[in-house]
Order: C-alpha cells, then structure tokens, then sequence
C-alpha cells in the first residue's frame, strides 16, 4: 500500500511539472503587473515668479510621446545600444576644465558645483577615475576626496598601467542644495628616489569623462530660472554650452536682448570655460553642462517650438519648460514684441546685475578655485586661512600651498611696490641649510627665503619681501613652497620615501600683507580687459557694439567673448549695437567679425597694418609666401663690418635683462612708439586694444579671417586658462598649435580713476619713475644740480667777506 501511494504521488508530481512547462509555452510574458497602477505625472511648465501672472496664463503642458509598441512575438528584438548611464539616473560631470592633475609630493584642489534640492535629497554615487605615474609608490601615497568638510575615501594611489574608476556611495546629508565644496588631494611618494627632482616626476591624472556624480532618480524641475542656470555645471569635457534658439537671427533688434541674456547667463553660472551657440532653427538639446535657451516673438516661435505658451501672445513669458522630446528642460523667453522680451531678459538677468559704482570685495571664482579671491585695494593684510590655505604638517621634500589674490584694474604699482607675507612655519632638525621657500606669482616665482638654521626652528610671521612685478589686474595665483633637504635624502635607504615624520610645518594663520599702491588705469591694456572688464566695467554709458554680420558664427563669439567679460567684471554691461562702424564716435566700442569687414579708420586707429584686409588668410596652399625680409636683413648685418660687435653689444642686452631686469627700452628718455602690426598667416584670431581718434574712449576689436575662425578662436580664448593670458595691446591666437601670442603697448594714456590726492600722485610718480630708468636718472642730476646750486648760493651770503 505504501508503495502505491509513492508511485501515485510521484505521477502526480510529474503531471503538475508537464503542465506548469506547457503554460510556460504558452502564456506570453507580461509586465503589466511589474508597472505602477498611478502613471507617471506629467512635467509641469515652471514659471519665475518675476513675471508676473505668466502662471495663469500658461498653455496646458505638452503631451507625453506615445510609448514604442513591443516588438512581436515571433521577429527578434533588436539589440540596444551599450550605454553608459542607467535609465532614470542623473548625471552631473564635477571637474571643471579639460584636465586635472595633481603633482608633487602633495598638490590639492579645490572648487565647489552646485547642486538644486532635488539634487541633494536624491541618493548619489560619486565616480572618479584616474591614472597616476609609475614612479608612485602606492604603499606610501594617498588620494583623499573631501566634500563639504567631510572626508568620504582616503585610499592608496595605484593605477600606472590604465585609468582605474572607483565608485563611492555619498552619505544622506553630505550634499545640500547650493555650493558644494569638493576637495580632491594627492600626498604622493616616490617609489626610490629620495632627492628633490625626483618630486617633479609624481603625478596623478583625472579623467573629466570618467569622474561625475550619479543621481539615483532624476530631478524635480528648477524651482527658479536661477537655479536651473546655477546648477548647469560642465560636460565632459568640463566645457559649459549655452545653445541658443532664435528664428530672428538676423534682425539687428535682437542682438541686444540675446547679449544682455548671454551676460546675465555667463554670471549666474559662474562657470570658468563658458561657450555661446546660436541656430535659427535646431532645437537645442540639454544635457550635462549643456543649457538650451529658445527665444523669439510668438510670431516666431509658432512654427519653430511646438506648445507655445497663449501668453507669449500677450505679454513677456520667461519659464523653465520640458523640451519638445522630453530631453530635458529649456529656458524659454518669449513676448509680442521684442520690447517685451527685452523686459523678460531684465527680469531673468535682475540677479546677475550690479550698480557699476558698488564696489564689490571678492572676484568670483569658486566653481573652478574655491574660495572666492579676496580683492586688495591697498592696505589690507589678511590671513591665509581665509584664503583657504590649510595648516599642512608635511615629512617629504617639496610641498606648496595655494591661493588667490585678487587687485583693481587699476593696479599701477608693478615696477616699484612689495608685498610682504608674513610666514608662519617650522621645520625639525633633520633640515639642512640649503633648503629654502619659494614665492610664486602666476607661475614665475617672485622671492626666496633661505633656510640657514642648522637646528631647526619656528618662524612667527617671518617677513619676506615679494615684488609685485608679476601682479595682473584681476586674480593672480600665489604658490609657497618648500624645497627641503635633509642628509638622510642622500643615502635612501629602503622605505625612507614613506616616513611619516614631519619635516616641515606650514602654518594658516600665516598673512598677506598688500601695500598701498597707485592707482590709475592705463589704457590700451587688454590684461585689464581680461582681468576685470576694465574699462567698460566702470562707466553707466552703454558699450558700443559693433558687428559685421548676424550670422550664427559671428553672434556666437560676440557673445562668448563679451559673457566672459561680464563674467571677470561681476556685472552686466549695457550693450547698444551701432548701425555702422562710422556711427560710434568717442564712445567705448567692441568690434567683432572678419577682418575683411572691419573699417579702415579702426584698424589705423588700433594701429593694425591696412594690408592685413586682404593679406591675412588662414595658414593653406593658397597663402602666397611671405617675404622673410628681416631674416634677410639679419643674415647681412652679421657680414658687414662690426657685425660681431653688434652681435656682443646684443649679447649683452640679454645678459643685463635677464639678470637686472634692464632693456635698451628702459634706457630711453621717452618710450618709443608702438609698431604697426599684421597678423601672420599661422594666427586665426587677433584681439586688439586702442584709443578712440580723440582719446575720449577705448576701443577693443576681435577679428579674424573668417567667421568660422571668429567662432573658433572665441571659443578657446574664453577657456579660463587662456583668458589669464591676454596681455598687452595684440593678443593673437593660432588655432593650429593653441599658443597665444601679446605685444606690449610701448606708449599708453594713464586714467584717472581715484579722487585726485598728493599721495596717489606720488605713487604714480614712483611707478613710472622706476619704468622709465633715463628719465629717473635725469630727474635726480637736475634736483641734484639744483640742490648744489641753491647751496652755493646760500653759502655765499655767510661769513665773512673781504
């Protein structure tokens, strides 16, 4: 009996298994039951609260896409694409330029990105990946990762043969909607060597396209234009893209409202390496680091953006909207004419704006160098610790410290003035005479204070002198560092590269002292230009623009060039566009186009050969070859008699400027007058400065060959690492090998900025003295003789007389 009941339930088992298999073939899969039973809600169309009733009058949203059909049963469903970002995830690229590597034997860097509430409550993945050099010891280096004060990994530095991505889950709470500050920095070792050049082979590399923090859900929509322009943030390739739409490209009514919001855009982003892109026709697309702004009357825009607000008709609409795809949120501004989408523009840039004569205290760089730089007037001393230097306990060779500094466009002190930093260190007995401390200045280095103790020692706001010869308008990097050297370098034995013991303290409460300087503006001088806006930054009076053509590339880097100007100066500049070059009399003035279609009288005034019209063509097969007349005319020079006693005499001019700083141009009574310049073939893009024909008002022109080179050129000038370099009165850019070319301005026009007072005179006075050595030496034998001559004739009338 048993046995039956065994055999009965072992058939049934069976027949249950036969039959769940033929329901499987025959019940088709269905996810109906795996979907929500709510749908998803629609995007709601978001509208700033200063235009006002714009919510009221808003159109119904745009209907969501159909949803594909499935494909059939009995055909294969193709094969999706590999793609690097999960659906339903969000993406934020962090790194804030091309490249990022930290060298040395420590290195740091610090920047914020800002993040909206929707971003900082959603849980968050951050990825970095990198590649260090293989000389890194990896037992004795770390990489520490820090956001917002808090440490979220301190692991070993080791990936020499490939990039090496690693993922880390971002606690709740860490991020908050706003600035975020991230700190990334490398404490790296040699794997053995112990002497200090060795340092100088240590790095670590990120890679932009592989570093980014992960969103877990998409978003909530911006609360705010504001905030959906702040949050942008960069692509991979840490570039940040405004893509304009606007179907009346060529109307010259259009072209100050799109640049007044190209300004207003570039300032409240605050992004370093910012680019503007217009089309008539293509919808732009968002994405990270990308922004899609759609502009245009109703009349315009009916046939172009689909889902047009019934207000645009009626009055001024600025709103955040879902794109026509879903892609993404656009900026859309809209109105019946363009008087009222110039009042839509003000409303959307009102918090970007500053009153000319507010005089601000910081020069905004936190998004790619955190803290903001502190703007020094003259007189102040502040400590490093609110510049963001950190105390820095260090055991290795070399180690330095960063941060910004900020002075006024008109900084008139770079010949004569010293800044004083007041250095707060130690360093053990191990330290031998020999080492020293470095003051750099942009990347040229400025002062050194020798170590001489044998003993150790502790420094309490140690004096060192630093010449701010190398001082630009606008923010200037300041570097210290340490080279040390210590007798156990020399032998190395095994394991001496991952000591732990200190060798030498940086302190922060060490402080930057800033003398009072002169101040008077000087003009041509682009590095004012491009270090505040000077001197457009400091007058009510609208600047002039003039453009050859509204076409997509010429209004493209019109606006890419002057949204980096609003961007140093922290303020708008009120744009008026000019009928014709001929119409802009002695008014401030930028030109931008081809040079093909720039007035004669502008390129004589900015003193550019008129030849440059017709003979400046990008470097091809068709440029005529250039007639090397000066090769020519230095090859004879060296036959005839006495060329090698000039060629001693050129010797040694190099030699006295290279060791005293003294040129032939500082010997002469007067400065010589500036030569008139041409482009050269292998050069795609020329900014030049000059007086207006009256010398009321400065004139800025950026050319180029063609309107694509225009475009191109203006879109790598305003990468903030070739924008710190624009100098002189020509700045010329060559597309092919990325170098960039300036001409000092020989004779300039010193402008008043200050109220007039006997101190900033005598200032002024010092500064142009110590320029202009000759002069100096004249003006001292006069007094001299003067001084002789009034004493002798005093004497004279004392004593006694026959």
């Amino acid at each position: 009996m048993k046995r039956i009941v065994t055999n009965l339930a072992a058939t049934t088992a069976l027949l249950a298994s036969l039959a769940s298999a033929t329901m499987a073939q025959v019940i088709p899969f269905d996810m109906s039951t795996e979907r929500p039973t709510t749908p998803e809600p629609e995007p709601q169309i978001t509208l700033p609260p200063t235009v006002p009733g714009a919510a009221e009058r808003a159109s119904p949203p745009p209907a969501l896409p159909a949803p594909t059909p499935a494909p059939s049963p009995t055909q294969p469903a193709a094969q999706a694409p590999a793609v690097t970002q999960s659906l339903g995830t969000h993406r934020r690229y962090i790194i804030p330029g091309r490249e990022l590597t930290l060298s040395g034997e420590y290195d740091r860097n610090t920047w914020s990105i800002y993040l909206t509430e929707g971003e900082a409550s959603s849980p968050a993945r951050l990825q970095f990946a990198y590649q260090n050099a293989v000389v890194v010891a990896p037992e004795a280096s770390e990489l520490t990762v820090t956001i917002n004060g808090h440490r979220l990994t301190a692991s070993s530095i080791s990936s020499p043969d490939s990039v090496r991505a690693t993922v880390l889950d971002v606690p709740a709470g860490m991020l908050q909607a706003g600035a975020n500050q991230i700190d990334i920095r490398a404490s790296q070792r040699h794997r053995t060597d112990c002497d200090v050049r060795s340092t100088y082979d240590l790095w670590t590399s990120f890679d932009t396209r592989q570093t980014y923090l992960d969103f877990s859900r998409n978003p909530d929509s911006p609360v705010s234009t504001a905030e959906a322009v702040r949050s942008v943030g960069v692509d991979e390739t840490g570039g940040t893209t405004f893509k304009i739409l606007m179907p009346a490209l060529g109307q010259p009514g259009a072209t100050a409202p799109v640049m007044r919001l190209a300004q207003g855009l570039a300032v409240l982003s605050g992004m370093p390496n910012q680019t503007f892109s217009f089309s008539a026709s293509e919808m732009p697309v968002a994405g990270p680091g990308r922004f899609g702004v759609v502009i245009g009357t109703a009349a315009e825009l009916q046939g172009v953006f689909p889902h047009l607000p019934q207000a645009a008709s009626l009055s001024a609409v600025a709103a955040i909207v879902p794109g026509p795809q879903n892609d993404g949120n656009i900026l859309l501004i809209s109105g019946p004419t363009w008087e009222a989408i110039m009042a839509a523009v003000d409303a959307v840039v009102a918090l970007a704006d500053r009153p000319y004569d507010v005089r601000r205290d910081v020069i905004a760089t936190q998004r790619w160098s955190s803290p903001d730089a502190p703007l020094f007037f003259g007189g102040e001393k502040l400590p490093l610790s609110q510049m963001g230097v950190e105390t820095i306990e260090f055991p290795g060779r070399r180690v330095k410290a960063n941060f910004n500094i900020a002075v006024p466009a008109d900084f008139y002190a770079n010949a004569y003035g010293e800044a004083v930093l007041l250095l707060d260190a130690a360093f053990a007995d191990s330290v031998r005479p020999g080492s020293h401390i470095d003051i750099y200045i942009n990347n040229n280095i400025a002062s050194t204070a020798p170590i001489t103790s044998a003993h150790g020692g502790i420094l309490r706001h140690l004096p060192i002198k630093i010449p701010l010869r190398h001082i630009r308008p606008g923010v200037n990097a300041i570097s210290i560092e340490a080279v040390l050297v210590a007798d156990e370098d020399a032998t190395c034995v095994p394991g001496a590269t991952a000591s732990k013991d200190p060798r030498f303290a940086l302190f922060d409460t060490s402080e930057w002292q800033m003398p009072h300087f002169a101040r008077a503006g000087q003009s041509p001088s682009l590095s004012a230009l491009a270090g505040t806006g000077f001197p457009y930054n400091r007058t009510p009076d609208p600047l002039v623009l003039s453009i050859d053509r509204l076409d997509a590339d010429t209004l493209s880097a019109a606006a890419t060039v002057l949204s980096r100007m609003a961007l140093v100066a922290g303020r708008l500049f009120p744009v008026e566009t000019a009928p014709s070059p001929g119409g802009v009399g002695e008014r401030n003035a930028l030109f931008i186009g081809s040079i093909s279609q720039m007035p004669p009288k502008v390129l004589s005034q900015l003193n550019i050969a008129p030849a440059s019209i017709t003979s400046w063509r990008p470097a091809g097969p068709l440029v005529a070859q250039e007639n090397d007349s000066s090769r020519a005319f230095d090859q004879w020079r060296s036959r005839v008699s006495g060329g090698a006693w000039r060629g001693q005499i050129s010797s040694l001019q190099e030699w006295m400027h290279r060791n005293f700083d003294i040129s032939l141009a500082s010997l002469q009574f007067l400065p010589q007058s500036d030569a008139v310049f041409e482009p050269s073939a292998q050069q795609s893009l020329l900014v030049a400065q000059g007086r207006s024909p009256q010398g009321e008002a400065t004139w800025t022109m950026v050319a180029a060959p063609t309107p694509a080179d225009l475009r191109t050129g203006a879109d790598a000038l305003a990468q903030e690492t070739m924008w710190r370099k624009i100098s002189g009165r020509f700045t010329a850019y060559a597309a092919k090998t990325a170098e960039l070319t300036s001409v000092p301005a020989n004779r300039f026009d010193l402008v008043e900025t200050q109220p007039r007072s006997l101190n900033n005179y005598r200032l002024i006075a010092a500064n142009w003295l110590s320029t202009n050595i000759l002069s100096y030496a004249v003006v001292f034998i006069t007094l001299s003789l003067l001084l002789g001559i009034v004493t002798a004739s005093l004497l004279s009338t004392l004593g006694r007389k026959p």
